[in-house]
């Protein structure tokens, strides 16, 4: 668990700078232009990515079953939710066929993460 909260806790670090920083430069390589507003919204979410990347540092240091495990729950909810947003968009045409990376990507994580819920 601690190796799969180490790897969350990476993307969500760099996906988060990202977003918060350059969320245009972030989003082009997916064929999606961002205005002013979504601008905004994009270095939101990408606060709360960073945020994401703090509760796993602290969840792979715990040693409280309870901590650990409500941040598998929250994050299996994040991921699947996510993915089925993300495949959503993906299949209304907003993003070019790089955008299916993200689809999987989530996808990936939240049977990762839903693994520890059913194990």
């Amino acid at each position: 668990m601690n190796t799969l909260f180490l790897v969350a806790m990476i993307l969500e670090a760099v996906f988060g700078l990202g977003f918060t920083l350059a969320p245009a430069f972030m989003l082009a390589p997916f064929g999606v232009a961002l205005d002013a507003t979504s601008t905004t919204l994009a270095r939101l979410f990408g606060s709360a990515l960073l945020s994401l990347a703090v509760q796993l540092w602290f969840a792979r240091k715990s040693d409280h079953p309870a901590y650990r495990k409500g941040t598998v729950y929250a994050l299996t909810t994040y991921y699947l939710v996510s993915g089925i947003l993300l495949l959503i968009t993906q299949l209304n045409g907003q993003m070019n066929t790089l955008g299916w990376s993200l689809v999987a990507l989530h996808v990936a994580l939240a049977v990762c993460f839903g693994y520890f819920i059913f194990k």
